[in-house]
Parts: structure tokens; C-alpha cells; sequence
């Protein structure tokens, strides 16, 4: 039986979604997938009519298609279920191509999160008895158990999505949204596969600015982001104990009630803050106000649709956004981010140290301390990227720091906001932009797997001292 330092989930995760990158970058480079581009063979160039006016690109492309540039940091959005875009997706794209940018999203959001849980499944297995009692307790089931729960949540998944593409299409059909019942079945479908996992990708220019005063459309996509961020590991766990709430895990106590904490403080904080912008919620009725706030929060965690202007808030609401991307969703999910949990866990670890607690109890259970190293490690990563990214980013650009760090928040977070900078970076902060992406969306898995399987053995043990801390 091969060891746990032998068995590497994060290396096979982060091949698979590299490979998913490369093949949807050659898919989208071909004239098919333009808009208007005529279908060629020869490798040229690419010409001066088929670049968007003021996107700076780089590398050549077949014929019409897109250039390089525009077709990797295309994909690597989609397949980290991004959303950062750096030309429309409504116009530059044909339907082929739109296809091709649903299909990533798909994997990058279903798949992934399949392969982390089977993965993770797998590893249990693979471990020691205590290993396989924190799986227990972390899916609620036994490793077989996992291995038949994932693939009836994957079919659940898909008719939940089929359910909602039907109803959405409905509703952009009998509201005038769509020019034909094809259009809108394609943008329903497109807008619910986006929404569920947490993608982003809208076939409108604006977003969802269009449909800000009509609430069936966005709480109909608020709460497929919710159950789409919410993880494997908690819908198992519902799927198993339902709720009945005291047979729950720590992870699917955390993940609801903090989910609920963060929309409500959000909701409040984004609608406090721009209840009086004239460029946003200002000349907005009440009730529209509390809608758009309501999804202005939903949003950055981690689906990345708009229904006002981003450019036009203030930097104050931009500040409460970026910690709304940073904190993301749930492990093993459509959402990227922090995750709740390690939100959670470090804030719970704070508190026990400034209580001066023996031990740190979250919700009934007590927190293993290897979880509190793993958070605390996760968060540092993630601060220090974050630094790292906002400096270099105003290096290469002339933005100044709140629309930087807003920019590499989302990117990180897998969010998909911004400030309407991504389209006028160059092509260096764009490769930047695609790394930090690739990052959000596989780092935390990679970085986990390790933390999880490097285990070896002390032979000895030097003096112990203590530092001055403070």
C-alpha cells in the first residue's frame, strides 16, 4: 500500500486543471469561437479588426480568432470560475465560443470540487485510523460512503441547475429579455451554470445591471450562489443527517451559520455605505436599495455578477467588498476564497487566546489544533499574495491602491469584480492577473493536501523557549 507522502491529490488536482486551461485556450483561439470571425485554417497574426479597441494583446491566433492573450486569460477565468473578463462575453465570443466558456465553468466548478471530494475520499483511506474518524466527522460518512454520496450529488447538482436554466429562461422569455425563446433558454442556461458555480460570466455587457429593479432574476441567481458555495462536504452532510442540526459536522454548522453572518453584515455594510450614491443606490426606490444591496452581497462570495456600477461606489464599500472576496465560500465548492471555515477557525483561535482558553470549541465541538495551524498558514498565504499582487500590480499599471488591491482581492478570491481595470492592463499584469487566479482556485486545495500529508516522524525534540511576542 503506497504511503500518504506517496499520495498527492494537489499535484493530480493541479494537472488536471492546467490541462482543462490549455485545452480551453486552443478551443477559444479558433475563429469558430469569435463573433463574426470567419472560419480559417492558416496560423497568422492576428489581425487589427479582430482585437477589441484598447485591449492590449499579445501572441498570435488562427486567422480571425482570438490572439493568445485574450484566449488563455479567457479560459483561466472561466476554469477558476473567475469571472474576470477582458472582452464582452455577450459580443466577443460566438455561440461556439460561449459554449466552450460554459463547458470550463462547468468543470472548473463541478469538477474540481468532484475531484477534491474523491480525492480527499481517497486520502482518508489511505490514513491512519484517527485520519479516517476526522473524515467521519468532516463528510459525515465513511470513505465507500463518500465515494457513492458524490456521484448522486453530482446528478442533484445538475437537475438543480436544470431546474433553474428552465425557470430563468421563463422569466427572460415573458420579460422581454430575450429576442426569441432560443436566446433565452441560451442566456438562462448560460446565467444559471454561471451562478451555480460561482463564475460570473454573464452574455450581457453590463452584468446584471439591466435587471437591478427585477428581483425574480437576482434571488433566483443569490441563492444558487449560496448552495453552490456552500461545498461537497456540507450538502453530504445534509444529504445524510438532513437537519436534524445535532448530528452535523463542524464544517456544516460553520458553513451555515457563517454564510448567514456574512450576507447579513455585508447586506447591511454595502447598503449603509451606498444608500446615498447618487451613481448607485441613491435614486433607487427603498425596496430596490435593500434588493441590490442584499445581492451586492451574495455576490463577492465569489460569483462575481454586478447589478450597479463597481466603478462608482466608494472606496469604503470597495474596502468591505475586498474582505467579502477574500473570505469566499465553503471547502470543496464552487466558491474560492479564504473559505468560512479558516475565516472562522482563526477568529475562534483569536478569541481562545485572548480568553487565555485551554482548548478552542466552535459550535459544540472542540477544533483540532493541526486545523488551527493549517487556517493560520492558509490566512498568511493569502495576506501575503494579496500584498505582493496590489504592489506589483501598481508597478505595471497607473491605478492607484484601492482599485490594485481590488483587483488582485477578486482575482485571488475567484470573484470576478472589478473596478473596470482588467480590459486596460497590459499584457504583463494580465499574465499576473491569470497566475493569481490559478492560484485562488487550486492554491488552498494544493496547500491543504500538503499540510495534510506531510507527517514525519520527530526523533528528537530540541529545548523549548518562548519567544517575546507583542
Amino acid at each position: 500500500m503506497a504511503r500518504i507522502s506517496e499520495f498527492n491529490p494537489g499535484r493530480k488536482i493541479s494537472a488536471a486543471f492546467l490541462i482543462t486551461i490549455l485545452v480551453g485556450t486552443v478551443l477559444l483561439m479558433l475563429p469558430a469561437s469569435r463573433s463574426g470571425a470567419a472560419v480559417a485554417t492558416s496560423f497568422d497574426v492576428v489581425a487589427p479588426h479582430a482585437i477589441p479597441t484598447g485591449v492590449p494583446v499579445f501572441g498570435p491566433s488562427f486567422a480571425d480568432g482570438a490572439p493568445l492573450s485574450i484566449a488563455l486569460f479567457t479560459a483561466a477565468s472561466a476554469t477558476s470560475v473567475t469571472g474576470l473578463i477582458v472582452v464582452d462575453t455577450g459580443s466577443y465570443w460566438s455561440a461556439f465560443g460561449q459554449a466552450v466558456i460554459f463547458l470550463l465553468i462547468e468543470l472548473g466548478g463541478i469538477g474540481t470540487m468532484t475531484m477534491v471530494t474523491l480525492f480527499a475520499s481517497a486520502l482518508r483511506k489511505r490514513a491512519t485510523f484517527e485520519d479516517r474518524a476526522i473524515a467521519k466527522v468532516w463528510f459525515g460518512l465513511t470513505p465507500r460512503e463518500v465515494r457513492h454520496s458524490v456521484g448522486q450529488i453530482v446528478v442533484a447538482s445538475l437537475l438543480l441547475q436544470l431546474g433553474f436554466a428552465f425557470l430563468n429562461s421563463l422569466y427572460l422569455w415573458f420579460s422581454h429579455h430575450a429576442t426569441s425563446p432560443l436566446q433565452a433558454m441560451a442566456h438562462g442556461v448560460f446565467l444559471t451554470g454561471s451562478a451555480f458555480n460561482n463564475a460570473g460570466f454573464a452574455p450581457y455587457q453590463d452584468s446584471l445591471m439591466s435587471f437591478s429593479t427585477e428581483p425574480f432574476l437576482l434571488l433566483s441567481l443569490g441563492a444558487l450562489i449560496v448552495i453552490g458555495g456552500l461545498g461537497f462536504p456540507v450538502w453530504l452532510m445534509l444529504y445524510r443527517n438532513g437537519w436534524h442540526w445535532w448530528k452535523w459536522g463542524m464544517t456544516t454548522r460553520i458553513m451555515l451559520l457563517g454564510t448567514a453572518a456574512a450576507i447579513v453584515f455585508g447586506w447591511v455594510a454595502i447598503t449603509v455605505l451606498e444608500w446615498h450614491n447618487p451613481h448607485t443606490f441613491g435614486a433607487m426606490p427603498v425596496p430596490e436599495r435593500l434588493l441590490n444591496g442584499l445581492f451586492s452581497s451574495i455576490s463577492p462570495r465569489t460569483a462575481g455578477f454586478n447589478s450597479v456600477d463597481i466603478s462608482q461606489q466608494y472606496p469604503e464599500t470597495w474596502l468591505i467588498t475586498d474582505g467579502l472576496m477574500l473570505i469566499g465560500g465553503g471547502p470543496a465548492g464552487t466558491a474560492g476564497g479564504l473559505k468560512i471555515t479558516t475565516a472562522i477557525v482563526v477568529m475562534a483561535t483569536l478569541w481562545g487566546e485572548i480568553r487565555g482558553a485551554h482548548a478552542i470549541n466552535i459550535l459544540g465541538w472542540r477544533l483540532a489544533r493541526s486545523a488551527q495551524r493549517q487556517a493560520l498558514a492558509v490566512l498568511s498565504l493569502f495576506f501575503g499574495l494579496v500584498a505582493v499582487g496590489a504592489f506589483l500590480l501598481m508597478l505595471f499599471t497607473p491605478f492607484n491602491l484601492n482599485q490594485c488591491l481590488f483587483e488582485i482581492c477578486s482575482a485571488l478570491g475567484t470573484v470576478g469584480l472589478s473596478t473596470g481595470i482588467t480590459p486596460l492592463l497590459p499584457v504583463a499584469a494580465q499574465f499576473m492577473v491569470i497566475i493569481f487566479m490559478i492560484l485562488g482556485r487550486i492554491g488552498p486545495l494544493t496547500l491543504a493536501a500538503a499540510l495534510a500529508t506531510r507527517r514525519r516522524p520527530v526523533a528528537y525534540e530540541l529545548p523549548r523557549d518562548h519567544p517575546l511576542i507583542g
